[in-house]
C-alpha cells in the first residue's frame, strides 16, 4: 500500500470527509484527493499537516502503509500462505486501530491483552 493509500483508510475509519482534513491540513481537496489516488506526490510539509489534521505522526502513516498488504495477493496462493497472509492483514487492520487510539487507550488495551494471555495460559495449562 502507498501513503495516499493509507491516508485514505485513516481517514474513513476515522469517520473524515476529504474536505474536512483537506481544511484542517491547510490543502486543496483535489490535492489531498489526488495524493490518496496514487496521483501526486505529497510533499513532506503537506504529509506532516495531512498527519496532524488525521491525529497521527507521519511514523505511523508509513507504518501503515508498509505494513498493510494487498488482500488480492491471497487469491491463487497455497492455504497456508494464504492463511498466513490473512494472519498479516488481520495485524495490520490491529496496528491501524491501535495507531488511533489515545496513549492512554493504548496502555489500557495493552494492560488488556496482557490480562488476556495470562487467562489463557491458565486454561491452557488445565487441559
Amino acid at each position: 500500500m502507498k501513503i495516499g493509500q493509507a491516508i485514505r483508510k485513516i481517514r474513513k475509519e476515522k469517520g473524515a470527509t476529504l474536505e474536512e482534513i483537506a481544511l484542517n491540513a491547510g490543502t486543496d481537496p483535489g490535492n489531498l484527493s489526488k495524493v490518496e489516488r496514487n496521483l501526486q506526490q505529497a510533499t513532506p510539509d503537506m504529509l506532516k499537516n495531512v498527519a496532524e489534521a488525521l491525529g497521527l505522526p507521519v511514523s505511523s502513516l508509513y507504518l501503515i502503509a508498509e505494513q498493510t498488504l494487498d488482500p488480492y495477493e491471497v487469491e491463487g496462493k497455497k492455504e497456508e500462505t494464504a492463511q498466513a497472509t490473512q494472519a498479516a492483514l488481520r495485524l495490520e487492520q490491529f496496528v491501524t486501530r491501535f495507531m488511533l487510539l489515545s496513549p492512554s487507550n493504548q496502555e489500557t488495551l495493552n494492560e488488556f491483552i496482557s490480562v488476556m494471555l495470562k487467562t489463557q495460559h491458565k486454561s491452557d495449562d488445565a487441559l
